[in-house]
């Protein structure tokens, strides 16, 4: 039973990871379409449901890692930041990550009720929480490599610093 549920902690915490990392991408993209004046309806659509998917996989894979029978945890250890006893730090940061992840998914929801500049600002906090993850899952002991990870972190990262780049001199071609 013990393969099993290492398989089932690894599949679901790297699915919830790359479901985040698509939400990034589409609400970074929703960012470059709003400033070109197109209608992001679909793709705001598409950024929420992957947000969403994101935080059940991570339930899924905090879940799993309290009835893992052979590192054992405790509740507290694994949502308690800096209270586990395996590899602190890392668990530290994907405890920290996890409750980023509650908070925006909450708030997203809420937006209309606490207000869109409070969301804004909440929303803008969105960089620790891939930050943590991201670190988590290179330290914890991650499927990929280093630098795979950070390839496909940089590359969709560049491509869209040149297409705000060039929106911005379209844009300012355009004024003048």
């Amino acid at each position: 039973m013990e393969l099993f549920e290492w398989y089932i902690i690894r599949a679901t915490g790297t699915v919830a990871y790359v479901l985040l990392y698509l939400a990034v991408l589409t609400g970074l993209f929703s960012q470059v379409q709003k400033r070109r004046k197109k209608k992001v309806t679909s793709t705001l659509y598409l950024h929420e449901s992957l947000s969403n998917w994101a935080l059940i996989l991570t339930c899924g894979h905090v879940l799993f890692l309290l009835i893992d029978s052979y590192i054992s945890f405790q509740w507290f250890e694994v949502l308690i930041p800096f209270k586990s006893h395996y590899k602190m730090l890392p668990m530290a940061l994907g405890s920290l990550a996890f409750y980023f992840l509650i908070m925006t998914v909450i708030t997203s929801k809420a937006r209309k009720k606490i207000g869109y500049q409070k969301w804004r600002r909440l929303h803008g906090l969105n960089p620790i929480l891939y930050i943590l993850v991201t670190i988590h899952g290179l330290f914890i002991g991650s499927d990929f490599q280093g630098i795979v990870i950070a390839a496909a972190n940089i590359v969709p990262l560049l491509i869209l610093g040149v297409l705000l780049l060039f929106d911005r001199k379209k844009t300012q071609a355009i004024q003048h």
